[in-house]
């Protein structure tokens, strides 16, 4: 009803957020390409806007604000070496991602079944190799790896903006965004040079998370998201949650845990020297699914089941 109310009194409309003009060149007639770096404004932060791509691909002005609320606007360029918003880490041609997409409307219908296979299709492309090694090695058709970025940063893909789409561009953005604007890039998170303080490790003594820099056990260094698996049926979804006496847990079994170790471990060794620590799959009974609806299992750097927990400082990421 809020949306409808803002729609039938333009005076009620808020004014739409600006996006500085002072830096960066115009989005509409700039390449959507790899290592390309945007203002953070989001498409639906302009209600005007909505109304206007909601009239231009004839869906209603709900489809058109639920897919583009948290979309990126890709409306002015920033240096990547600076401060910016939006990071375009990877592009990928519509070309080469099946099923091939011709028709724009289906970017604004995300509650489709239609975008949920270019959804999966897209996310796998936005992975690089050391990602499809670890995905592959969990055995889990469709499995998709991706490094742990802290609360503020999240990872996405985009279209091109409508007015991209009018000029031609035909690519899928990998994303990453950024809620307070600085220069880190998505590469970064692979190396040492990513701060310790945006790592995520725990103290399993006093169950909280720490600054890496800090004593810890534990690294949360990656996510597996097996919810196409799940939809299949390939994969226990909510029959998963098991309960005993300390309370619920998500079981898979040993040889389904096994092959999701292997996957964490497998990426731990490509970004990682050390020798006492392991890949473990932790899925959280608490966010079997996650409140999007998304089933994914976190992957921690720790001494494996059988051993002592080892206390040690500094991240695992040492390449």
């Amino acid at each position: 009803m809020v949306w409808l109310a803002g729609c039938s009194a333009g005076s009620q409309l808020k004014a739409p957020p600006t996006d500085d003009a002072s830096g960066g060149q115009d989005g509409a007639s700039t390449t959507l390409t790899t290592e390309t770096c945007w203002s953070g404004l989001r498409a639906g932060a302009d209600p005007q806007t909505i109304l206007r791509v909601a009239k231009q691909f004839s869906v209603t002005y709900f489809d058109a604000a639920h897919a583009l609320a948290d979309r990126a606007a890709f409306s002015r360029t920033r240096s990547c070496s600076e401060d910016h918003g939006i990071e375009v880490y990877k592009g990928v041609r519509l070309s080469d991602v099946t099923p091939q997409l011709t028709d724009y409307t289906v970017f604004l219908r995300p509650d489709q079944s239609e975008y949920a296979g270019i959804d999966q299709a897209v996310r796998r492309a936005c992975m690089n190799q050391v990602l499809l090694q670890a995905a592959d090695a969990s055995g889990v058709a469709g499995a998709l790896v991706e490094p742990a970025f802290p609360a503020g940063f999240t990872l996405g893909w985009a279209p091109p903006s409508p007015a991209q789409w009018a000029q031609g561009q035909r690519v899928y953005a990998c994303t990453l965004a950024q809620e307070v604007a600085s220069p880190l890039l998505y590469a970064e998170v692979f190396t040492h040079g990513f701060p310790t303080e945006d790592r995520t490790c725990i103290d399993s003594a006093s169950l909280v998370y720490v600054d890496c820099a800090r004593n810890h056990d534990r690294e949360r260094i990656a996510g597996i998201d097996v919810t196409a698996a799940v939809r299949s049926g390939a994969f226990p979804g909510t029959t998963a949650i098991k309960t005993r006496a300390s309370g619920p847990f998500v079981d898979f079994g040993s040889a389904t845990f096994a092959a999701l170790d292997r996957a964490c471990t497998t990426y731990l060794r490509s970004v990682s020297t050390t020798t006492k620590l392991t890949g473990v799959a932790e899925p959280e009974v608490d966010q079997w699914p996650t409140r999007t609806g998304r089933f994914q299992i976190a992957c921690e750097a720790d001494a494996a089941p059988s051993q002592r927990s080892v206390v040690t400082q500094g991240s695992v990421y040492n390449r």
